[in-house]
């Protein structure tokens, strides 16, 4: 099979043939047909990250979308010629940026109805972000919430879930991505570089904040006492934690993990109208890097996805 590769880490991805994998008692293997580009592949290339886990050569990639092509010993859920999409075995290696891949069966759940395998490959990792820190933060109907990086990859799926679960929606982004935005739901858009706006968004019950740094600390003051935070780079917020309590939030630093109801939440949603993944670029395999610069420069708005070849077998 063909896949996207380092040979040592930190060196550019090649694209060469590489062992098809055979699926282990309760695994699927996925004749991928698309793959999501997240910034965690990226940084887990550099040398960083999860790395402690990864075996050279290393193939990146979490997000996948496809048709079931082999079974392992035990799967019941799935069957070959099922199309499926998830979010493979994060944080430890899943080696999506290849024509095939093996998963657990249960780290992955039919594509809903309507959902193309570029837009299924695009939602994995990015929804259930959103949708995990929004059930860290808390977020009911009725209450007031802030969320960054509304025009990103977690952030502008963040604003559609929010908008679906009841709540009033305050986005932080650029101004020239505010119409779009506010398509996706946002009450109310901020420009994160505009001081002083941000300084007048009012008091919000609770944060979902996926660009740390000092702007997560500027937003702690937006939050009501007794107000939740979640934060998806909390390592990169200096004493976020204390600086939190001074301030009477509860907070949770969010790191994702594979979650089928929660993938089945947001299938519900697609099949609902109420959340629509936003693909900013496709890249062909061979162009693996050029969509991991894309994703990292922040180049557009929303998600940048592989798309394989369509090979004879």
């Amino acid at each position: 099979m063909l896949a996207a590769h380092h040979v040592s880490f930190g060196a550019p991805l090649v694209v060469s043939e590489l062992p098809r994998p055979v699926p282990l008692p309760g695994e699927v293997r996925i004749k991928v047909a698309a793959s999501g580009v997240n910034p965690i592949d990226a940084h887990t290339g550099r040398g960083n990250g999860y790395v402690q886990s990864m075996k050279l050569p290393f193939v990146p990639g979490w997000d996948v979308a496809g048709v079931v092509d082999a079974v392992g010993y035990g799967v019941t859920r799935h069957r070959v010629g099922d199309p499926v999409f998830g979010l493979a075995w994060f944080p430890y290696p899943a080696g999506t940026y290849a024509e095939y891949a093996t998963v657990p069966a249960h780290h992955v759940v039919p594509v809903p109805a309507g959902l193309g395998p570029v837009e299924a490959a695009a939602l994995p990792l990015c929804g259930l972000t959103a949708w995990q820190m929004l059930r860290a933060a808390k977020v009911e109907r009725g209450q007031r919430v802030v969320i960054d990086g509304a025009s990103g990859g977690v952030g502008h799926l963040a604003v559609q879930i929010a908008h679906a679960l009841g709540a009033e929606v305050v986005a932080l982004a650029r101004s020239e991505h505010h119409s779009l935005v506010a398509s996706w739901g946002a009450d109310e858009c901020v420009d994160y570089r505009d001081d002083a706006a941000v300084a007048a968004i009012g008091t919000a019950d609770a944060l979902c904040d996926v660009v740390g740094g000092g702007l997560a600390l500027r937003l702690f003051d937006r939050i009501a006492e007794g107000g939740c935070a979640a934060l998806a780079l909390g390592w990169a917020v200096p004493n976020y934690r204390a600086e939190a309590a001074k301030r009477g939030i509860e907070v949770a630093a969010c790191l994702v993990e594979p979650d089928p109801e929660g993938l089945q939440a947001l299938s519900e949603l697609v099949a609902a109208g109420s959340l629509r993944v936003h693909v900013g670029a496709t890249f062909a395999l061979a162009e693996a890097d050029r969509a991991q610069q894309w994703v990292t420069d922040r180049s557009g708005i929303g998600k940048a996805v592989l798309v394989m070849p369509d090979r004879a077998e």
